[in-house]
């Protein structure tokens, strides 16, 4: 009869222990997808470099997230006359997260997308090529070529902004 008694008191100071000790809410911060995190209006400098000779100017780039791990990048309109450049929209980027030196950076890149987009009634054809964002906390940096209509050349674009 003691070893029982002893026995299903055992058991209920088992179940005791393991009822009051849960999973808990180990969770310190909220997670965010990548997509998410990296989402905002950035503003700073941009450098457009056509054939060697370089153009500084501010500027704001949109990121939007598209779903959890990919974004879409709208890019400044810039220019006038015959040289303007309109705002053009890349979509479906996949974003991925990493650790450097211990700060959690999102990316995101993609080696090429064509398109066309339609300027005052006339169809321009655009391939965006080397896509890297690159974002740390509020700061990112965005890097790419453009080839743009019937431009002979390429638009090598470099912008380091804040949200």
């Amino acid at each position: 009869m003691k070893i029982k008694k002893f026995m299903a008191m055992m058991i209920a100071a088992v179940a005791v222990c393991v009822g009051f000790t849960s999973c808990g809410d180990d969770d310190d911060e909220d997670v965010f997808p990548a997509a998410k995190t990296i989402e905002g209006n950035y503003a700073g400098e941009v450098t457009i470099s056509v054939m060697g000779s370089d153009s500084k100017d501010n500027a704001t780039y949109e990121i939007k997230a598209v779903d959890d791990t990919h974004i879409s990048m709208t890019t400044p309109s810039s220019g006038s006359g015959a040289m303007a450049l309109p705002s053009i929209t890349v979509n479906n980027i996949p974003v991925s997260v990493s650790n450097s030196s211990g700060a959690e950076v999102v990316s995101a890149s993609i080696s090429e997308v064509s398109g066309t987009i339609t300027v005052n009634g006339a169809k321009k054809a655009y391939t965006f090529s080397d896509v890297v964002i690159v974002n740390t906390g509020k700061k990112i940096s965005i890097a790419y070529s453009l080839q743009y209509g019937k431009m002979p050349m390429a638009i090598v674009t470099s912008f380091t902004g804040e949200k």
